[in-house]
């Protein structure tokens, strides 16, 4: 679907600015994790290379790979993918509810999420600053403080959490006053899951 055939959304002003902000954030976490994949290919291209062609693997690659690229990836796009639809989704009953009733799953779902990915984020934050002010250092072998590893994860939970709270007012506020905040997500297996 293009610009020029997507539905226009019927949201106030204000859910519009909060979703471009939550999706620009989202942008710049992707651009970085982007990055972060780039990196962790050349870094495994080299490593795989001097390991084979000189015998002399790099020694920190195994590393920062799990505790930096491989975390990083994942929490700095796991927003992304929820506005994207790419997550898993059980949407068998979906084929045989109507339009109305899919928005009530998808509001109930949204809902129930955000605090328990609120309290994700609380618990990590937490972590995060706790080992920021002890100086904790990482048991990777990198002699880094720790917080730089953890960091992803408050990042990652909270921009989940601001993604899931905006679903929740999107399809509430669609079911309360009829009109369109936010579009149900495609149904796999149809021809709305095939744009």
């Amino acid at each position: 679907m293009n610009d020029a055939t997507a539905p226009r959304s019927e949201a106030p002003p204000l859910y519009r600015r909060l979703r471009r902000w939550v999706d620009a954030v989202d942008g710049a976490l992707v651009a970085i994790g982007c990055t972060m994949l780039f990196l962790l290919m050349c870094l495994v291209v080299a490593d795989v290379g001097r390991r084979y062609v000189f015998n002399a693997p790099i020694a920190w690659s195994y590393e920062v790979i799990n505790h930096y690229l491989m975390p990083g990836l994942f929490f700095l796009a796991v927003s992304h993918t929820l506005k994207a639809h790419a997550h898993v989704a059980v949407d068998i009953l979906h084929n045989y509810v109507g339009r109305k009733t899919r928005y009530v799953f998808e509001a109930i779902a949204m809902t129930l999420a955000v605090p328990v990915f609120a309290y994700a984020t609380w618990l990590a934050a937490g972590k995060t600053l706790l080992e920021m002010h002890t100086a904790a250092e990482s048991s990777s072998g990198l002699a880094v403080p720790s917080w730089t590893v953890s960091i992803v994860f408050p990042i990652g939970f909270g921009m989940l959490t601001l993604r899931l709270a905006l679903h929740a007012a999107g399809y509430i506020g669609t079911l309360a006053t009829g009109r369109r905040f936010k579009e149900l997500p495609p149904i796999s297996g149809t021809q709305e899951g095939a744009e």
